[in-house]
């Protein structure tokens, strides 16, 4: 037996990868800074305007840190795969109340409040946009509402970008659902994974666009929200911490001039701009880089470790998302790319807790099978505990007495004796007998008031009226809401029902799913000339039927899924399980023309290759897709 070797996690290898594309990342919004500093700066000197050992490097540190703050946002809380809920008001009720959308709130709005002090300290004395305006004719200074109002809007601007991150996720990373360059065309695969400078590349022009059309919304509604809502607040506020610093007169009084000069409003929308372009920029910074393959100098990154397979697995069994995320993508490419250290997963048998083959066979099958028994359990809940009656009889004393008569074991009334005592008898009998029972006068009542509606009313409009009746114009009414932007929140779509059920909640990573159906497919092809035990050959029926039994389960779930009642466009369609069909469906074919000559030898029934075989056929939709894709 091998000498125990400590294992180190995974995470030891892909924390540092992490910290070189964090700094890549930071030195990319570094750049944006320094180009943003030369913007605001006065320009009066053509040689200090540029020159990064002065002025424009101090606004330069200043607006890194700005950005910085984003950074520090979005390590805190990094995570990959899709939010899976039923609808976007199910996300907002599931994290609006979470402490990590406060946190996104104080991280844009300190990011806002410091850009606004250097953009207006940034500013010449021309712009009159200074927190105290000069003395004139001996009269004291005043304190300036103009700056009050731009950090105002920049304020405005960072809850408006708060709820663009939440809405939009912007903390997932965003990673390629299929790695396998196997059956891609060549431009597939060339765009498989573009380099972060390429994608920044491509994306900066939308980026502008966007930063365009936020920046300019704000400058138009931001006077209107200012005036209405927070002018008085933000002039008391701003007017009490002044006096701590100037000698400001006593009155509080707002100025009677609004601050709203078509000069400053310009200047709200070329700084609202450049804050939400480094905004944008520094997200889409950090999730390119981050998002990039699990590699260092063209290797693996587990490939420094003494054990580079027991690392791998550790990564592969992780509990964070994120960590298997990665895992498993590194074992697609080591699966197809490298030849050596694809052979060492075969030849390591001697492991604690089994082969690395069977652990990784464990591994993939788990995660597949995961898909099969949340549909499972989605289409079969589990019924609600119910303590089951005792109808066991415990042994306990003997009986001493006989049991509880049956029947009436209250002694009959005497006879009143008095005529006053008969009269209250007979009055109490009466008045139980009416208690009891419905009077006739009652019933006949009923009778004529559903005479007088038949009467009066038609069978339609009876209808109408019934429970029944009012839910249907109210449902209706509800799908013509549902029709608008209001209703969109609301709606249940197919799409969003099954990602919950197919990939998991709260969040589902669909890489994974195909990572280990690409990765057992290659691993097990390769096996024919690179397994010198033969230890694989013995686990090919079960991997030939658990993909075969998972595309039968997911194009059933798929097929026979109704439609939710809010759900008014009803397009059956789900991009996500049609990755993974494909993936399953590419993997079976390839299983088959690689052993179906030894299906004998395997154990294989022809029972078992006639199934495999039409689950692996493509359907019509599918090949009408692939032509449309054409």
């Amino acid at each position: 037996m091998a000498p125990l070797v400590r294992i180190r996690p995974y995470k030891d290898f892909l924390t540092p990868a992490l910290h070189r594309r964090f700094s890549k990342a930071a030195v990319a919004l570094l750049g944006l800074c320094y180009v943003e500093a030369i913007l605001l700066g006065q320009w009066d000197s053509l040689f200090w305007s540029w020159f990064p050992f002065g002025l424009v490097g101090i606004r330069t540190g200043l607006l890194f840190i700005c950005a910085f703050s984003i950074f520090v946002l979005r390590v805190a809380q990094l995570h990959v795969g899709l939010r899976t809920t039923s609808s976007e008001f199910q996300t907002f009720k599931q994290y609006a109340l979470r402490f990590e959308t406060a946190q996104t709130a104080v991280w844009y709005l300190f990011s806002a409040w410091l850009y606004s002090e250097v953009y207006i300290y940034s500013a010449s004395s021309d712009a009159n946009i200074r927190w105290i305006t000069g003395a004139k004719n001996n009269e004291r200074p005043r304190l300036n509402e103009r700056p009050i109002y731009l950090t105002s809007y920049f304020i405005l601007l960072s809850l408006v970008q708060t709820g663009n991150h939440l809405a939009y996720d912007y903390d997932r990373v965003d990673m390629p659902g299929k790695k396998s360059k196997s059956g891609d065309g060549p431009e597939k695969q060339a765009n498989l994974n573009l380099p972060p400078s390429a994608q920044l590349k491509a994306v900066f022009p939308a980026l502008i666009t966007k930063s365009t059309k936020r920046s300019l919304t704000m400058s138009i509604l931001g006077p209107i929200i200012y005036y209405l809502t927070i002018r008085q607040y933000a002039w008391t506020w701003t007017l009490t911490f002044a006096r701590l610093v100037w000698s400001l007169p006593r009155s509080t009084a707002i100025p009677p001039i609004s601050p709203f000069h078509w000069r400053l409003l310009l200047r709200t929308f070329t700084g609202g701009f450049l804050l939400t372009l480094m905004w944008e920029f520094g997200n889409a910074a950090f999730s390119a880089y981050v998002a990039q393959e699990p590699l260092k100098n063209d290797r693996p990154i587990t490939y420094e470790s003494r054990d580079p397979n027991g690392s791998l697995l550790t990564g592969l069994k992780g509990k964070r998302l994120q960590t298997r995320a990665f895992a498993f993508w590194e074992l697609v490419y080591i699966a197809e790319r490298y030849q050596g250290r694809r052979k060492t997963i075969y030849e390591d048998i001697d492991r604690v807790g089994g082969s690395t083959w069977s652990q990784i066979l464990g591994v993939c099958l788990s995660t597949i099978n995961g898909m099969n028994d949340r549909i499972t359990l989605y289409l079969n809940p589990p019924l609600p505990a119910s303590t089951p009656a005792n109808t066991i009889a415990e042994p306990g004393l003997p009986r001493l007495t006989s049991g509880l008569q049956a029947g009436d074991i209250v002694m009959p009334s005497l006879p009143p004796k008095s005529t006053s005592k008969s009269i209250a008898h007979a009055v109490g009998s009466i008045a139980k007998e009416h208690g009891q029972s419905p009077s006739e006068p009652l019933i006949k009542g009923r009778r004529l008031l559903n005479q007088a509606k038949s009467a009066v009313l038609t069978p339609e409009q009876e209808r109408s009226i019934s429970p029944d009746g009012i839910w249907a114009v109210a449902r209706q009414y509800a799908l013509q809401a549902l029709q608008g932007p209001v209703g969109g929140p609301f709606r249940q779509e197919f799409r969003r029902r099954v990602n919950t059920v197919v990939l998991g909640s709260p969040h589902g990573e669909l890489g994974i799913l195909v990572d280990a159906v690409d990765a057992l497919t290659r691993l097990t092809v390769c096996s024919l000339r690179e397994d010198p035990y033969g230890n694989v050959q013995k686990d090919i029926p079960t991997i030939i039927r658990t993909f075969t039994v998972t595309i039968e389960r997911l194009e059933i779930f798929t097929e026979n899924l109704s439609f939710h009642w809010t759900d008014i466009e009803k397009r059956r369609e789900c991009p996500e399980v049609d990755t993974i069909l494909t993936a399953l469906k590419d993997g079976l074919q390839e299983l088959l023309l690689a052993f179906g000559d030894y299906a004998e030898d395997l154990k294989l029934s022809q029972t078992d290759m006639r199934t495999a075989r039409q689950a692996a056929a493509p359907k019509k939709r599918d090949i009408e897709m692939k032509e449309s894709g054409r």
